[in-house]
């Protein structure tokens, strides 16, 4: 019995070490997941009193951006654990909980130990969010000058108090302001001249910026807006775009003028470094522009500018600006009227500026009818800046324009999206291409024509400058802008009915029948387009515009051309830069009404015989494509007999055939058919003699020249060959020339109407001389990998230089030589009158600007690029004159922190972008 005992006993004790050496190993881990639930619920207790304490010092304030994307992560940490904890309390039962290690892919143990690690993460974040709640706020350095000793231009009395109250902002300890007031007030005016005028009064600040905030704005439409002005490059996604504009302004002092705000952007996604103040010694302030207060004051603005109609006598100030001193007081009957006028506008600065020029070359009679319009509009009845009001006084502005074309155009700017900077070049294009203009045999005469529209439309107020952000100019000569009370009011006024929903961020075509029916111009321009209609047709099936506008809809899908083919109607449609790849779409031959196509900045290997269906084809624009060549059957241009404009000009070098071009010249040759504008790609200079020889019925306004059958020199541009040749030189506008074995280029043939000049891979370049003759209207002049260059002393002759790129010249040891190489003298200061953007890139040879040292004037510098350079130490820059903008330079940290200054004051004309 005894001995029965102890063989039970031996095996108990046997099983129970096999039961040790056997499942120990797999009860470590249940019991590390008991303890790893018990710190994450910990962890979790000390977070949700962390957010009551955070709460509890933001309680009565707005919630900035910052803290409430944090509570979103404290809730989604808080139902996450919750769920952790579930799953855990659910397998109490050792064989359950064992089951549950071998059969989930994620054990509870390490479950709770990743999540342990993200509440942690959350607890450090939210612990500097209070720190910063409950420290005292900081104030940023004195102000330079105080806003009332600040010397301001005439015409600006009228808004000098707003300026000296947000100019007093940028000294105090507020990180927001609120500018708010009805539309046409003179909000974005108020911000443009903070932005302009900040660096005499608060110099602290690396980057103010202005970007503007319209209607309907998406995150990625902020992002882009950020990225243009800054200078950045672009990102493909918006979660890198966000963390690259993060990384760039993280340590910087800037401020951020948010213009037109209509609800309160997510600028924690945009990349907006947060919170707003004196942030670890930098400094980072918004000023919120908005027609509403509320909207100021959700954005955390506990300071407000209420910006309210000027009083009588600014406002007559402001009235009698715009129409002239000398028309006013030298007729005692029209200063009455003009008085009577001025009350009509109700004070709003924007119809005190367009009514006032509107009225500055009119007689009594015409005085006399205009009040009489005005009074019968009854304005009296209506609050001022209401839509009523403004719709009214745009109508009359628009009446008083001088002729039905210029009305139209304006209207058409209404097209763009709200706030948009419309290229003056495109906005004509569209003119011409909509009818507008008058018919011009020459079409050199319709553009000059179209741009002088322009010009009427900007003295009349009704038409701003808008902002270059490639030359970083603010405002610009080269880009317009609709004002929104003005656009608003144009798009109730336009004739005929208008589907416009541009950059509004689309992802499909509006599915509202009601939309579409009756459209005469529809605009989806500048939004994401990715669906088509479930059906083909579908809403649009019913449509039939006249015109139709899908441009910068980067992904424009195949669908969409299958529901558009049925628009028959249509003699405008621009496909610019929607992502068309390799194969033409067919769909739009069957729009037989066609007079203007844009396939420009697309992937189009070919185009079909098909395309000869579109007999009315007027223009058609493949401009920038991807492929140099697009291959073009004999006989389609001879058959599209009303073509006057054929745009095939690209600067690309991506090659895919050889011989492409020579279907055109001959159609060309054969037909005698007028083409008053084409661009073109070339292979040797005996096609040129062939084009030359067709002028002036056929005028080849941009060439791209390649391989040129081993010349030596580039004779297009030699007086030597103006007989077989002179019939291009004469009307060319735009000249590349890539890939050749050009040895020298001598320019002194007669251009007139060169502008752009870009010279690539010329590996074998070694001189370059240009004559005034040959330079005089010269814009821009780009060089990439021209390698035994050493030199571009001839652009300093060039009196309407604007841009200025060399890139990859290897040679190149100064940009201007002295008088041996052509160059000015010794010590006598060099001047570059026009200048915008000069960009040096990759010349590790470069040593100076100037080989002797000398000083340059840029009067109008607004952007410096400068990478792979290491051996340019200095920039021999005159100081800039007074009201000059800052020149924004962008380089490598390494490089600007080496550069010698000759003084304080050249160093202060440049705002580094370190990349």
């Amino acid at each position: 019995m005894e001995m029965q005992l102890a063989a039970v006993l031996a095996s108990l004790a046997l099983g129970g070490a096999l039961i040790v050496l056997l499942f120990g190993k797999w009860w470590q881990p249940l019991a590390d997941g008991d303890k790893r639930v018990k710190e994450l619920d910990d962890a979790v207790e000390a977070l949700l009193q962390l957010r009551a304490d955070l709460l509890k010092q933001l309680e009565g304030a707005p919630e900035p951006d910052q803290p409430r994307a944090w509570l979103r992560r404290v809730q989604d940490a808080q139902d996450e654990v919750a769920s952790i904890k579930a799953r855990h309390d659910a397998g109490q039962l050792y064989v359950v909980r064992l089951l549950q290690y071998f059969l989930t892919t994620g054990p509870v143990a390490g479950l709770a130990e990743k999540q342990l690690k993200i509440v942690r993460a959350i607890q450090e974040q939210g612990a500097a969010l209070l720190d910063a709640a409950l420290a005292t706020p900081q104030a940023p350095p004195p102000l330079l000058l105080q806003p009332e000793d600040l010397e301001l231009p005439p015409g600006t009395g009228s808004t000098r108090a707003h300026l000296n109250g947000a100019l007093r902002f940028l000294g105090d300890c507020d990180a927001a302001l609120g500018v708010w007031g009805a539309g046409g007030v003179g909000k974005t005016t108020l911000l443009k001249q903070v932005r302009d005028v900040c660096g005499r009064v608060a110099p602290f600040f690396d980057h103010v910026f202005l970007v503007a905030a319209s209607r309907d704005c998406t995150v990625a439409d902020l992002q882009s807006e950020v990225v243009a002005v800054l200078g950045l490059r672009e990102a493909p996604t918006e979660q890198a775009q966000a963390a690259g504009i993060l990384s760039f302004l993280r340590d910087k002092n800037f401020m951020l003028l948010l213009d037109g705000v209509w609800e309160r952007p997510d600028l924690e996604r945009v990349g907006i470094p947060q919170p707003f103040g004196v942030v670890a010694g930098r400094v980072r302030k918004v000023v919120v522009a908005s027609r509403s207060e509320a909207v100021c004051a959700y954005m955390g603005c506990r300071n407000k500018i209420k910006m309210e109609c000027m009083d009588e006598d600014n406002a007559w100030s402001l009235f009698e600006a715009n129409v002239g001193e000398e028309a006013i007081r030298g007729n005692t009957q029209i200063s009455t009227l003009a008085r009577q006028v001025a009350e009509e506008c109700k004070g709003l600065p924007l119809f005190l500026a367009t009514i006032g020029r509107a009225m500055s070359n009119k007689r009594t009679p015409e005085w006399v009818n205009a009040l009489d319009k005005l009074k019968k509009s009854q304005l009296m009845s209506t609050t001022p800046g209401s839509e009523k009001s403004t719709q009214a006084l745009v109508k009359f502005c628009l009446d008083n324009l001088e002729s039905d074309t210029v009305r139209e155009c304006l209207l058409t700017c209404a097209l763009w999206p709200e706030d948009h900077n419309i290229s003056r070049d495109e906005l004509v294009q569209c003119w011409i291409g909509l009818g507008l203009l008058p018919n011009h045999d020459d079409v050199d005469e319709a553009l000059r024509f179209g741009h002088t529209v322009v010009s009427v439309l900007e003295s009349s107020r009704l038409l701003e400058q808008g902002d270059n952000h490639r030359y970083n100019m603010s405002p610009s000569d080269t880009h317009v802008r609709l004002h929104d009370v003005v656009r608003d009011a144009a798009l109730q006024l336009a004739p005929g009915k208008w589907l416009v929903r541009a950059g509004v961020g689309l992802r499909e075509p509006p599915r509202d029948e009601a939309l579409w029916r009756d459209a005469q111009r529809v605009s989806l321009m500048h939004n994401v387009i990715d669906e088509a209609p479930a059906k083909a047709g579908g809403a649009l099936s019913d449509a039939h515009p006249a015109s139709l506008m899908l441009q910068c809809n980067h992904a424009l899908p195949r669908k969409m051309f299958q529901a558009i083919q049925h628009f028959t109607t249509l003699t405008y449609l621009d496909l610019e830069d929607t992502g068309i790849l390799d194969t033409f779409p067919m769909e739009i031959c069957c729009l037989v009404n066609l007079e203007f196509l844009n396939l420009s900045k697309n992937r189009i290997l070919a185009l079909p015989m098909e395309l000869s269906n579109l007999s009315q084809l007027k223009y058609l624009h493949l401009r920038d494509n991807y492929y140099i060549q697009i291959t073009i059957p004999p006989g389609l241009i001879s058959r599209l007999g009303k073509l006057q404009v054929l745009e095939l000009f690209t600067a690309s070098i991506v090659s895919v055939a050889d011989d492409y071009i020579a279907p055109v010249i001959d159609d060309l040759e054969t037909s005698g058919a007028r083409m008053p504008s084409l661009g073109i790609w070339l292979d040797n200079t005996r096609d040129v003699q062939r084009l030359a020889r067709l002028a002036p019925g056929v005028r080849t306004r941009s060439i791209q020249l390649r391989k040129l059958d081993g010349a030596r020199s580039l004779e297009l541009l030699s007086a030597e060959h103006t007989a077989e040749l002179g019939g291009v030189q004469e009307g060319l506008k735009e000249l590349v020339v890539y890939s050749a074995d050009i040895e020298e280029i001598v320019a002194d043939a007669h251009a007139p109407r060169l502008e752009v000049v870009k010279f690539g891979f010329l590996t074998r370049l070694r001189v370059m001389e240009w004559s005034h003759g040959a330079a005089s209207n010269l814009r821009e002049v780009a060089l990439g990998a021209c390698h035994s260059l050493t030199h571009m002393t001839w652009v300093q002759h060039l009196p309407c230089l604007e841009l200025l790129n060399l890139s990859g010249c290897n040679g190149v040891t100064r940009l201007i030589g002295g008088v041996a190489d052509g160059g000015s003298p010794a010590g006598e200061l060099l001047t570059f009158p026009r200048l915008r953007l000069l960009a040096l890139l990759g010349l590790p040879k470069l040593e100076a600007i100037r080989s002797d040292g000398g000083e340059c004037s840029f009067p109008e510098l607004r952007r410096l690029q400068v990478r792979g350079c290491s051996r340019l130490r200095c920039i021999p820059m005159r100081p800039v004159a007074s009201g000059q903008g800052k020149v924004r330079v962008e380089g490598d940290k390494h490089w600007w922190n080496g550069l010698q200054w000759a003084s304080d004051d050249v160093k202060s004309c440049f705002v580094p972008v370190l990349l």
